[in-house]
């Protein structure tokens, strides 16, 4: 896994909801925040044959239930967007101990809820594709129809846009000796703030722990792997649905995060961190679209300056030799 949270480093302790082995005589144990909390089992109002839903339970595991899908975007977005199965239950096991923790209950998760909760990962995904898809018509100039005119220019523009990542350029996508601005492209940046910073409510704005300061690495390789399949679309000359599947796309985003890690090795080793700039910028830029109040310490305008204190001391002092105010409970007009 890539990226901030290591689901290794989180498994070493013990989340609400986990059991550790049990320690040899002699040993003590590190009280975990799970110690002084009751467990629970989730227990279904309606059961039924097929799919669980969250409905199925009472409104407590609801919640519970609400806060891990949410967690298990978060997190699977910004490490590992096409996880394999190991991966994948790891952040699953970690979504389900922050849920619990902020919640303050101890509960295990049923296989019902698990699957509930990974059904997230693919939802994830074709949220993006479907608010991407939307851009890459627009900026690329695609045009609907079966107008010969229109198909011939339409896959003239994917084959362009595909060629070398020309799809990644801030300037002349569609001419290779002319590009210039490599991860630059505009629909980059709109894609990040429709996804994850398109109010102060959502994600990005929320969490900045999980979005920045710089923009995560595996979550920049998903936004490029999801224009691309938009792009994929067009291939014919006419939109053609394009499932945006782990089975289709997971080679795909591999490439594009070795190429972003190559990227970035080239340049650090010509001492210019390239890309964390840029991350940061889109990180930036998503933060201040999205409305939400910049990072760092509140400077309050309502301070005053130690200039100003001694002002209005020396203000007081000079009423003192003046004024007679309140003098035996009495005021001047």
């Amino acid at each position: 896994m890539t990226g901030k949270f290591s689901a290794n480093d989180e498994f070493a302790i013990n989340l609400p909801g986990s059991r550790s082995s049990s320690p040899t005589a002699g040993d003590k144990r590190a009280r975990s925040p799970a110690d002084d909390l009751r467990e629970t089992q989730a227990q279904k109002l309606n059961d039924h044959q097929g799919r669980s839903h969250a409905k199925d339970y009472d409104d407590s595991i609801q919640e519970l239930v609400s806060i891990a899908n949410t967690w298990f975007q978060y997190l699977l977005s910004t490490t590992a967007p096409f996880a394999e199965h190991l991966a994948e239950q790891e952040i699953l096991a970690l979504s389900w101990g922050k849920a619990c923790e902020e919640l303050k209950v101890n509960m295990r998760m049923t296989p019902d809820i698990a699957k509930m909760i990974l059904r997230r990962g693919s939802q994830m995904r074709g949220k993006l594709k479907t608010k991407v898809r939307a851009l890459v018509e627009i900026v690329f100039g695609f045009e609907s129809g079966q107008n010969k005119k229109h198909v011939h220019k339409n896959r003239q523009i994917a084959e362009e846009l595909k060629d070398g990542l020309g799809f990644c350029y801030k300037e002349n996508p569609a001419n290779v000796t002319k590009r210039k601005g490599l991860y630059k492209a505009k629909i980059i940046q709109k894609s990040v703030n429709v996804m994850w910073f398109n109010n102060r409510r959502d994600e990005g704005a929320t969490h900045p722990e999980v979005f920045g300061p710089v923009f995560p690495k595996p979550a920049f390789a998903l936004v490029l792997t999801a224009i691309e399949c938009a792009i994929d679309e067009w291939a014919t000359g006419i939109r053609t649905e394009v499932p945006f599947t782990a089975a289709d796309y997971r080679s795909v985003y591999e490439e594009h995060l070795k190429c972003l890690n190559d990227f970035e090795k080239h340049t650090k080793d010509r001492s210019a961190d390239i890309l964390g700039n840029i991350l940061t910028r889109i990180h930036n830029i998503g933060r201040h679209h999205s409305g939400a109040q910049p990072i760092g310490p509140v400077v309050s305008t309502s301070a005053l300056s130690r200039a100003a204190i001694d002002a209005a001391l020396l203000g007081f002092q000079k009423d003192e030799e003046t004024e007679s105010d309140g003098e035996n409970g009495e005021h001047s007009d």
